[in-house]
């Protein structure tokens, strides 16, 4: 059996119904062609290398699925060609079976909201009341004021 690959990217300014919508009416469109899908998911926004339609951006999807019929496929990708909401789009022919994406988890998300709840924990009471270090460099910052027109009136007075 063959593998293919199609990476189409579409308008970047759909929601996330209408992309969901797009996505699905291009798996069944790809379905009519007795191909098996095996990954269909989003890879995100990105930056085109060039306009397309006035667009800078576009969000990019790739669907990786096992060849069906070949004659139902040159229907499929007139049907790509012809669909508005997908600025471009390219199908290609893979080596070997494709794995099943799995969406993991991002471990540094994970260890910041640990570091957050920890920072949470170790936060001072409400009643105490402590000058934070804006406040603190507030009056630094006044003091430099008053010192600088405390000097500018020293030396008017020496000149006069």
């Amino acid at each position: 059996m063959s593998f293919y690959e199609t990476l189409y990217i579409i308008d970047p300014n759909l929601e996330n119904k209408s992309l969901e919508k797009t996505m699905n009416e291009i798996g069944k469109e790809l379905e009519k062609t007795k191909s098996k899908i095996i990954n269909h998911r989003v890879w995100g926004k990105k930056r085109l290398a060039y306009p397309i339609e006035r667009q800078k951006y576009g969000s990019y999807i790739i669907i990786q699925f096992e060849g069906g019929d070949q004659q139902k496929m040159i229907d499929y990708d007139t049907w790509m060609r012809l669909n508005n909401s997908v600025l471009r789009h390219m199908t290609v022919l893979l080596d070997e079976k494709p794995e099943i994406y799995v969406e993991e988890k991002k471990p540094e998300l994970e260890s910041k909201e640990e570091e957050s709840k920890e920072s949470s924990d170790n936060q001072q009471p409400s009643d105490q009341v402590g000058t934070s270090n804006s406040d603190t460099n507030n009056e630094e910052s006044d003091k430099k004021e008053n010192d600088s027109e405390n000097e500018k009136t020293t030396k008017l007075k020496e000149a006069e």
